[in-house]
């Protein structure tokens, strides 16, 4: 009982600091999209729950309690017809990944447009008896409709009080802005990403999550996302939302294979689906 107390009270603290929250934008947001079918299906409150070759990107401290190495690889149907993927490398302390997206040619009245930018990911995660420390460093290329790049660092802290973890990222705590050759620049915006998370283990071979996470503290603007998630076996289910619309997802776990596959609702540019898959060796 102590235990869930402890979670509501974090989490109602995350309501209170992003009570008018919006979707975070600007500088970086390829970065947003997520890299795993499963953490999207959770609406990416994976910070303080990742387990997985995901924390590569959501929560680099996690990669202080891996034990396995794993590659992890994403195609999603993106909204509006847009090419979104991923791939991810982990293993014990480190990992690498990287992010593409590219909307393929939009018709205009002057022609067509395109944007594409790439995002590059190296983790570093460090544990400390219940505590892990971590750093992300990320790099961003656009290369659409002109070139530019950019990268910034993201310090983090996770503590694990048994089943209960919380987690603290600094975004961008230090950068270099994304400078084109146009001799335009965009700087990062700094800020403070929240998240907490619980599990149960009711018996052997079932087990219960649920994340909670507010992103973008002290910017202009503030998310908040939520999920929860069911194992029985190799299976899992999930549903959360992202801050923009409901999210839905399915996994099967054969061995050292796993399969994930993530939905997303939308009003304004339609649905998304989202699958990866991950091999452990």
């Amino acid at each position: 009982m102590i235990r869930w107390i402890g979670v509501f009270s974090v989490f109602a603290l995350i309501i209170v600091v992003v009570l008018s929250a919006g979707a975070t934008e600007g500088v970086g947001a390829l970065f947003s999209l997520g890299s795993s079918g499963r953490a999207l299906g959770m609406g990416g409150a994976f910070m303080a729950l990742a387990d997985d070759e995901g924390a590569v990107l959501h929560s680099p401290a996690a990669l202080g309690w891996n034990d396995t190495i794993g590659i992890l690889s994403m195609i999603a149907d993106g909204f509006g017809g847009t090419t979104h993927g991923a791939v991810a490398v982990s293993m014990p302390y480190v990992g690498f990944g990287a992010i593409l997206l590219d909307s393929g040619a939009i018709p205009t009245d002057g022609g067509s447009f395109r944007y594409a930018s790439q995002g590059f990911i190296a983790s570093l995660g460090v544990p400390i008896g219940p505590v892990a420390l971590g750093v992300r460093g990320r790099l961003l290329r656009v290369s659409a409709p002109t070139s530019g790049i950019g990268w910034a660092i993201d310090p983090e802290v996770v503590v694990a009080i048994g089943a209960i973890r919380v987690a603290l990222m600094y975004e961008s705590v230090v950068s270099g802005r994304v400078e084109y050759t146009t001799r335009a620049a965009e700087a990062w915006e700094r800020s403070i990403r929240l998240g907490a998370s619980a599990t149960l283990l009711p018996t052997d071979n079932v087990l219960w999550s649920v994340a909670f996470e507010a992103g973008g503290l002290f910017s202009a603007l503030p998310e908040l996302t939520g999920g929860v998630e069911a194992w029985i076996g190799g299976l899992g289910a999930r549903a959360g939302f992202d801050g923009r619309g409901p999210t839905f997802g399915l996994s099967v776990r054969f061995a050292s294979l796993q399969f994930d596959w993530a939905y997303a609702m939308r009003d304004d540019l339609g649905d998304s689906h989202r699958v990866s898959f991950t091999y452990r060796f």
